[in-house]
Parts: structure tokens; C-alpha cells; sequence
């Protein structure tokens, strides 16, 4: 038995390596990948949001609110003339952040002044995400102008740290998300290709003169799918590590789940190809099943911000698991959340291979 698997498995690491685009995008994927989003979430850009200003005031004290606001760092200050006609500034230059200081700004600082003496008013486009960050800038200092000139004192004050005791970025903190969605996309299509591939020009009808099985040909399978998942979990490491300057930290239990997710998605890609007739026809199936699976597993998004309905569809999917199991191990410490996720996708790997050799058949039909 081990003979034959290991002659299977031999099998595809030739064909594998005659294939020079397969390789190319083997190790291109998860290089694409872990540059593009590590550009956009790395922070390498500064971090600032653009905020347009129209100093109405144009006072000494409205030029020192601009400039406490401008030392925060967080905001690209532009200003706009105190003359020009906003709503047509608006449409002609689309910013996101407008913060108007009114003409009476001045009078806030008057002692004796009431309730709502000013009012700063910031217009925001509500599809940007930076819209809820400029409002917190401007109503914070606005809020500590207000102590100030109440004459109070901060008895309670705040500060931020990271989640956790290790000196994580975003990037940390991503890097095990692309890990599982490179597992699941290399083999999940790679099996689905080989799949209608091999049926479709007799290959399998020529195996089943041999003695291996279907289950052994499957664990081939499955165990050249992982070096290929560590060649791009390999370079996804040092990628991360050259560019973004990433802390990995692969231990025992990361390693498991990658082994035991590369072993299901493998057996979900022989399941999906075993209801496609046709090479064409492969890529738009895998699609189907890899692509909704990709957004609602909080690999790019956090599964709690989902409706109540759709967060129960993402408790289904094996990815996941997967991107869970990764996360706690990798980046929280969380061994025991960690272990608990991996044994999910433990039995997930155990039903998809029992489903994907019973229902496989070696015919063309």
C-alpha cells in the first residue's frame, strides 16, 4: 500500500514540475497575495486620511484648533478658502472629510458663553471608512476644548494598547487568514483539474487495472497537495518577514491544521469533480464553492459584523475553522481555542475523505 501511494505521489510531483505555469502560479498566488494586502494594511503609507478644512473664524484661535488637530499626525490637512462656495468645491474636488469652523468660533472662548455658543460641523461620506476616524479626532478635541474651558479636570482618562503582549501589526494578524485561504484554493482546484483531467482522457480507466485503490490515489494526492501548501506557506513567511517585517510563529498545532485542511479541501475538491464533466467547466465549479467561502469564513472580514443568518452559514464552513485554528495559535496563543478549532477541521478532513472516495468513480461518462 505505502509503495503505491508513494509511486502515485511521485507521479505528480513530475507532472507538476513539467508544468511550468502551475508552478509559477503556485508560488505567484500566495506572493500576489501577501503584497497586495499587506501594501493596503501594512500602514506603510503613513496611515493618514485626508481632511479638507474651511476656516470660517480664520481667527488665532481657530488656526491653533487646525494645528492641535494637524499634530495628531493621523490627518493630511487641506485647506479650503473661507470664500469659495463649499458645495461646489464639493463637486468639483469629491473629498471624503469637510470640517467647517463657523465664522463665531471665537465667541465659544468668550467667558460667560453658553450652551452651543459654535458649532463645528464636519461632513463625511459615509461609505469611507476613515469617516468614523475624522469625526473622533474632531470630537475629541473639540470635547478637551470644552474641559478646558469649564475649567475641568480629566479624572478619567484612557489609553490603547495591543491585544496582545507581543508587538503584533495588521500584517500578523492577516498572515494566518492568507495561510488558510491558499490551503483551501490550491488544493480545492488542483484536485478538481486533475480530477476531470484524468477521467476525461482514460487515465483512471487505465488505473483501475492496477492495484491501487481510489483511497490511495486520494492520499497521494493529498500528500503532494501539502508541499505544495508549504512551498506557498514558505513563501508567504519570508515574504512576509522581508517586506512587512511579519513575526511568524508556526508551532506544532499551526502545522496540524494546515496538514489536516490541506487533507479536506483536497477531498472537497474530488467531491466537487465528481459532478463536472468537462475541463471547462471545473474552474467555474470550484469558484462557486471556494468563492463565498472565501468572504463569509472572516478571512477578510470579521464574521461578527455578519447578519445573525449568515453568521450561522460561516459556523459551517470548514475555512473557517481554519482561518480560527491558525489565528489562536499563531497570533493569540490561544492553545486551547486553537486545539478545540483544529479538531473541527480534524473531522471535517475525515468526513470529506470518506465522502470523496465513496462518491468518486474512475469512468468517463
Amino acid at each position: 500500500m505505502t509503495n503505491r501511494i508513494l509511486v502515485a505521489l511521485k507521479g505528480e510531483a513530475k507532472g507538476f514540475f513539467r508544468a511550468k505555469s502551475t508552478v509559477f502560479w503556485t508560488i505567484a498566488f500566495p506572493l500576489l497575495l501577501i503584497l497586495l494586502f499587506g501594501a493596503i494594511f501594512s500602514n506603510s503609507g503613513g496611515g493618514k486620511v485626508d481632511l479638507y478644512i474651511q476656516d470660517l473664524s480664520d481667527s488665532p484661535l481657530s488656526h491653533s484648533f487646525v494645528e492641535n488637530i494637524n499634530a495628531t499626525d493621523s490627518v493630511n490637512l487641506i485647506s479650503i478658502n473661507k470664500t469659495a462656495d463649499l458645495d461646489q468645491y464639493i463637486k468639483d474636488h469629491s473629498p471624503t472629510a469637510v470640517l467647517i469652523i463657523p465664522a463665531n468660533f471665537e465667541q465659544a472662548f468668550i467667558p460667560g458663553a453658553g450652551p452651543n455658543a459654535t458649532q463645528l460641523l464636519v461632513r463625511l461620506d459615509p461609505t469611507q471608512q476613515s469617516a468614523g476616524i475624522v469625526y473622533s479626532i474632531v470630537y475629541g478635541f473639540a470635547g478637551q476644548a470644552n474641559l478646558m474651558l469649564a475649567g475641568g479636570t480629566n479624572v478619567i482618562t484612557t489609553a490603547r494598547g495591543d491585544i496582545t503582549n507581543t508587538q503584533f501589526n495588521y500584517i500578523d494578524f492577516f498572515i494566518p487568514g492568507v495561510i488558510a485561504l491558499t490551503t483551501m484554493t490550491t488544493t480545492a482546484f488542483w484536485m478538481v483539474s486533475v480530477m476531470t483531467r484524468y477521467r476525461n482522457n482514460g487515465i483512471f480507466k487505465k488505473l483501475t487495472t492496477t492495484p491501487i485503490t481510489r483511497a490511495e490515489w486520494l492520499a497521494s494526492q493529498i500528500l503532494w497537495q501539502l508541499v505544495v501548501v508549504f512551498l506557498s506557506v514558505a513563501v508567504i513567511s519570508i515574504v512576509g518577514m522581508l517586506a512587512f517585517n511579519a513575526h511568524m510563529t508556526l508551532n506544532a498545532v499551526a502545522i496540524a491544521t494546515i496538514i489536516l485542511s490541506s487533507a479536506a479541501f483536497s477531498s472537497m475538491g474530488m467531491i466537487i469533480a465528481r459532478f463536472i464533466h468537462d475541463e471547462e467547466s471545473a474552474s467555474a465549479a470550484a469558484n462557486a464553492i471556494t468563492f463565498p467561502m472565501m468572504f463569509l469564513s472572516g478571512i477578510f472580514f470579521p464574521a461578527s459584523q455578519f447578519p445573525s443568518w449568515l453568521a450561522s452559514v460561516a459556523n459551517i464552513l470548514p475555512l473557517t475553522y481554519v482561518g480560527n485554528a491558525l489565528r489562536d495559535s499563531m497570533v493569540y496563543d490561544n492553545m486551547t481555542s486553537a486545539i478545540g478549532n483544529m479538531l473541527v477541521v480534524a473531522v471535517f478532513a475525515v468526513i470529506l475523505f470518506i465522502a470523496g472516495v465513496f462518491l468518486s468513480k474512475w469512468k468517463t461518462e
